[in-house]
């Protein structure tokens, strides 16, 4: 989080709100954040010397505090950039419970999938609509950062693909198959519980 912070601090000079702003307007699909976890952070940033803050009066408002990133800042942030990341740690939910999803009514699993796909798509529909809104892209300080910000939205779009095109293929392999247990598991399991038993 402070890093991402950093990072958008980095680009231009701005307040907490409009970094809220800026992290639903880019990278929440796959870095989200708070307005209370942004303002903490950026407490501790400036106590660390990371960022500067300049209090700016307005008329008849409470005045607005604007955040730059400062030479140390600039600094931590390079490093940061530089060292390795590890892949991601995928963590899902509804996968877990797909696991274990052999005897749960087919209607019911049917509309777990159903409420996942309309989530995909409605937010395929988002990640589209920041490819061509330029707010976005005006704070880009050159064509290699504009390419990153567009490669980085296609990579949510691509997984928006692939995760839809995963729920299609999961729907048509499972309307061929039923729920009956199989026939050798169904013996194993009888035999297990004959040979639990304790003679009289």
């Amino acid at each position: 989080m402070r890093h991402a912070i950093l990072g958008f601090v980095a680009l231009d000079p701005t307040s907490g709100y409009t970094l809220r702003q800026r992290f639903e307007g880019s990278v929440r699909s796959f870095w989200s954040a708070t307005q209370s976890q942004i303002y903490r952070e950026l407490h501790e940033l400036e106590a660390t010397g990371l960022v500067q803050v300049e209090v700016v009066p307005q008329e008849g408002k409470p005045a607005r505090k604007i955040y730059s990133i400062t030479t140390q800042g600039r600094a931590e942030l390079a490093r940061w950039l530089a060292e390795p990341v590890e892949p991601a740690q995928l963590r899902d939910a509804f996968l877990l419970k797909f696991v274990f999803a052999a005897e749960l009514p087919p209607a019911l699993l049917e509309g777990h999938l159903t409420r996942i796909a309309a989530t995909l798509e409605a937010t395929r529909v988002e990640y589209r609509a920041r490819l061509d809104h330029p707010q976005i892209f005006s704070l880009a300080r050159s064509e290699r950062e504009r390419v990153l910000w567009r490669l980085s939205i296609e990579n949510g779009l691509e997984w928006c693909d692939a995760q839809l095109g995963w729920i299609a293929r999961a729907r048509r392999e499972l309307a061929g198959v039923g729920t009956a247990p199989v026939r050798g598991n169904d013996e194993k399991a009888g035999g297990r519980r004959g040979r639990s038993r304790r003679p009289s």
